[in-house]
């Protein structure tokens, strides 16, 4: 577990017990406060205004397939300008995106080694010029802890998701097998079956639309269709089939 940069703040196991101290605490004192995950995985509060946090949703497939190839030194700056809350958005999703998780939680692991060597060889500096770089270099190692933090989430929700989804082929395989199929050709069938059933319950409305699109496209409508096209008989009402849909009628 990761040391926590705030020890002296209050911290809350979950999200919901930090939301509820902050709207406690707003109702005491007036002060606006939102919960945030720490580095050392529990919850604070802070006044300071929350991240907006790009989903990977969001990333344009060039971002993804640009960032997925982009040389080292190039990746580190998009990296950095993400820990600092700026740089183009639709990398800083593509960040995010599964494709990209691993190489950012490794390039966050250099930041971090490097602001931690630069903090240790500096660390006997007691100017007011040292003290001052000191306070911006532990705040840029808290942010950098901070990302590091949200990758590793990413990644384990990615893990649970494919986890998940294996799972889920294996029943649907060990299903299929039991029945002497593929797990393929039984979701095939589920969708014939399906479509079948739609057809059935709006029969009218399918032999109508049927015999439109045959007619739209000059085809002659085969004889096993023929009694859906035929006008109702005037003298045998019993005769009356199926006809088409008016246009702006309901069918």
């Amino acid at each position: 577990m990761t040391a926590c940069p705030n020890p002296t703040k209050a911290r809350y196991a979950t999200q919901g017990a930090a939301e509820t101290a902050a709207a406690r605490t707003a109702l005491r004192t007036g002060l606006p406060m939102r919960p945030y995950e720490c580095a050392c995985t529990w919850w604070h509060l802070t006044k300071t205004p929350a991240e907006i946090i790009p989903e990977p949703s969001s990333a344009s497939q060039p971002a993804i397939e640009r960032l997925n190839s982009i040389p080292d030194i190039d990746f580190r700056e998009i990296v950095a300008a993400d820990v600092r809350n700026n740089g183009d958005r639709d990398e800083r999703a593509a960040l995010r995106h599964p494709r990209n998780l691993k190489r950012w939680q490794r390039q966050l692991g250099e930041l971090i080694r490097d602001i931690e060597q630069q903090l240790h060889d500096r660390r006997d500096d007691k100017s007011l010029a040292g003290v001052d770089w000191r306070k911006r270099g532990l705040d840029h190692r808290e942010h950098l802890t901070k990302r590091i933090t949200e990758c590793r989430r990413r990644r384990s929700e990615v893990h649970v998701e494919m986890t998940r989804r294996q799972d889920s082929r294996r029943r649907d395989a060990e299903t299929a097998a039991a029945m002497g199929a593929t797990a393929k050709e039984l979701r095939v069938h589920a969708g014939e079956l399906a479509v079948d059933r739609l057809i059935k319950a709006h029969r009218d409305e399918f032999n109508g639309y049927l015999t439109e699109e045959y007619r739209a496209f000059g085809l002659e409508i085969p004889d096993r269709f023929q009694q859906w096209t035929r006008q109702p008989d005037s003298g045998n009402p019993a005769s009356s089939t199926v006809r088409r849909p008016q246009e702006g009628t309901a069918a």
